[in-house]
């Protein structure tokens, strides 16, 4: 398990962190926001490579810059650090003198994963490296993994591969937090989401929490419809847009809403539809952008 209480982090006069209080328990989290949002920092801070200035990261109980959280954790930046000139086999012996590892199930997903054994690792590409990297956070046997951007430059197929490895690795009992841009990889695979915003949790639950207060519309209207003529009748537009004729939006979820719209712009047809599979996760981090600006203005 991981804690983090009343933790701030500054460079300078940003504070990339900002009294951030959030728990990570047994499972898979998915851990979402705009680029500066605060995901790597904190990352870093449970990791123990950032000290923060104010509050402080548990990990099972130690604080995160403590030899024994060190032992409890794997963390897999966003740039893994590669030997000069280390092929897999010296890349993982590299590793192997700080971390405990399953070696069997190393080599087992740097088969699955089709990696060449005698190239210098630095000649990899992106995709390659990321496989290389996530097959050792995979192998590892700490009780807590942090993975930062786990599938960038991952094609679908090895997506997939990694999703069920990682769900493997939870239903050990194991704490994973998942950083990702990509939201429906993390929509398949994380037991709850914590959405940041400006260093700060802008919205934390389950799958099923996530979007409960948004509702979606599309609709024609008798004229060119903008978010503008929405957001005079009351409504918090989260999203707004048009393709050809026909408008979709979505506003937190208010009763009588739909009668109301009718009443008052008289579009041609207006109904509520769905939302996306990776949808959701999009408007908690544009509604929280909003928030912000409204709060800024």
């Amino acid at each position: 398990m991981i804690e983090v209480n009343g933790l701030t982090k500054a460079f300078g006069n940003l504070k990339a962190v900002d009294n951030l209080s959030v728990a990570f328990e047994p499972g898979v989290t998915g851990l979402v926001g705009h680029n500066g949002a605060g995901k790597s920092t904190l990352l870093r801070c449970i990791a123990g490579v950032f000290e923060p200035n104010e509050g402080e990261a548990k990990v099972n109980g130690n604080l995160s810059n403590t030899k024994q959280a060190k032992s409890d954790l794997f963390f897999l930046p966003d740039d893994p650090f590669a030997p000069m000139g280390a092929n897999i086999r010296e890349t993982f012996n590299f590793y192997s003198g700080l971390f405990e590892f399953d070696k069997e199930k190393f080599n087992s997903l740097v088969k699955t994963f089709g990696l060449p054994n005698n190239k210098a690792v630095r000649t990899f590409s992106k995709g390659m490296k990321r496989q290389l990297f996530v097959a050792l956070a995979l192998s590892a046997k700490a009780d807590n993994l942090l993975l930062d951007e786990a599938f960038d430059g991952l094609d679908p197929m090895v997506v997939d591969v990694i999703k069920g490895e990682i769900i493997e690795c939870a239903s050990q009992n194991k704490t994973i937090v998942v950083s990702s841009h990509n939201i429906l990889a993390l929509e398949r695979l994380a037991d709850r989401f914590v959405v940041l915003n400006k260093g700060q949790v802008a919205k934390q639950g389950s799958q099923e929490d996530i979007g409960v207060e948004f509702v979606k519309y599309q609709a024609a209207f008798k004229f060119k419809a903008n978010e503008q003529n929405i957001a005079d009748l009351g409504y918090e537009v989260v999203s707004f847009r048009s393709v050809g004729s026909v408008s979709h939006f979505v506003i937190y979820e208010t009763p009588g809403a739909l009668e109301h719209i009718k009443e008052k712009l008289d579009p041609l047809f207006i109904e509520q539809v769905p939302f996306e599979p990776d949808e959701v996760l999009t408007l908690e981090m544009m509604a929280a952008k909003k928030k912000e600006g409204g709060e800024n203005a």
